[in-house]
């Protein structure tokens, strides 16, 4: 599977990359926690650039004020446990490490460590390497980035769907695809196409533009996924009329990962936020969706995935608050929550999905 190797690559460097790699699993790392906040152990995913030599629990909060503050409020709101602060020997970054592991473990983190590898923190800027918000400094952010992208392959799934109704499999991708994109980034056959017409840009005034060879990203599209998807209500009338267990199965999961994304809005960024992140890269895609093992999907994430990291990229998700406000804290702790669940009933589905064993990270 695409890799990436940045251990000793500093952010924004722009010298020394290393081409990504397609290849299978070749070990798995056990799931565990093995930082504060963190949601997934490193596994052997499609490794992405990575931000390594910062110890998270130093960049949970920058200032002990603030940590104070938050460490105050989650208690008062019964998310932290008071046993933890012993844990933690008094220290109120290391509280609020393990409170966000038990948050996380109490929203499905053994299911999300199956499947992807992300790690979660809160700081005063939202980004790893960012600048601090200083038109707000009570401010923290808590986000969610991929160090490693997990893999989906469709292909089986949509052939079993279609075998019971033709709109079902381009039903069950969107569904799939847009409840996670509602809290992290997919890469699916859409970026690959994109790509596709940017180089086709880029090389349009080029003498020989007819001998570069470009992905055929339509080629690995199945004819299936051309259908118009089924409307909500015109699914829920199909959803008790499947003859094979696994099809009702799947259509069942997806529509409750479908409403489980739903359970809480993704927070707006405002402008003072979109200014500190103005310099930053897409963020990086949490999962890789593919069709085939080794289709050109994969082919140009392979690709595209060398320049992923020339310049900061954005965390897949961003939760604005302020400590001191109880109610506010509390609903950034509750939309996390929900981003959480979205993983977690995902990777479950993941499971279900013919031909994706070999794309389990942890477990």
């Amino acid at each position: 599977m695409p890799r990436i190797d940045t251990r000793r690559r500093t952010p924004r460097s722009r010298a020394g990359r290393e081409r990504a790699r397609l290849q299978p699993h070749a070990a798995r790392c056990t799931g565990r926690l093995a930082s504060a906040g963190q949601l997934m152990a490193q596994g052997s995913g499609l490794v992405l650039p990575r931000l390594d030599g910062v110890p998270l629990v130093h960049r949970l909060v920058a200032d002990d004020t603030l940590a104070v503050m938050l460490a105050k409020s989650l208690v008062e709101m019964d998310i932290a446990v008071l046993e933890d602060w012993h844990r933690a020997e008094h220290d109120p970054s290391s509280f609020i490490g393990l409170t966000l592991e038990r948050w996380i473990e109490a929203h499905g983190g053994e299911a999300i460590r199956r499947r992807f590898i992300l790690e979660a923190r809160i700081s005063s800027s939202p980004s790893a390497w960012g600048e601090e918000d200083q038109a707000h400094p009570q401010r923290l952010f808590l986000t969610v980035e991929p160090t490693e992208a997990g893999c989906v392959m469709f292909g089986p799934t949509l052939q079993l769907l279609e075998g019971n109704h033709p709109k079902l499999p381009a039903t069950f991708f969107h569904l799939f695809v847009a409840a996670l994109n509602r809290w992290t980034r997919v890469y699916d056959y859409r970026d690959a196409e994109e790509r596709r017409e940017n180089l086709l840009d880029w090389i349009a005034n080029e003498p020989e533009a007819n001998q570069y060879e470009l992905p055929d990203v339509q080629g690995s599209i199945p004819r299936c996924m051309k259908q118009v998807p089924l409307k909500h209500r015109e699914l829920l009338r199909l959803k008790g009329k499947f003859a094979n267990p696994l099809a009702a199965k799947l259509v069942e999961t997806v529509l409750r990962l479908d409403q489980v994304s739903r359970k809480a809005e993704r927070p707006q960024l405002d402008d003072v936020v979109g200014e500190l992140l103005s310099d930053c890269n897409p963020p990086l895609p949490a999962l890789l969706s593919i069709f085939a093992e080794a289709d050109r999907i994969a082919a140009a994430f392979d690709e595209e995935s060398e320049g992923m990291m020339e310049v900061t990229p954005e965390p897949n998700l961003i939760i604005p608050f302020d400590p001191g406000d109880r109610e506010g804290a509390r609903q950034a702790f509750d939309s996390f929550g929900v981003a959480c669940e979205t993983l977690a009933t995902a990777s479950r589905l993941m499971d279900l999905m013919p031909g994706n064993d070999k794309w389990v990270v942890s477990g």
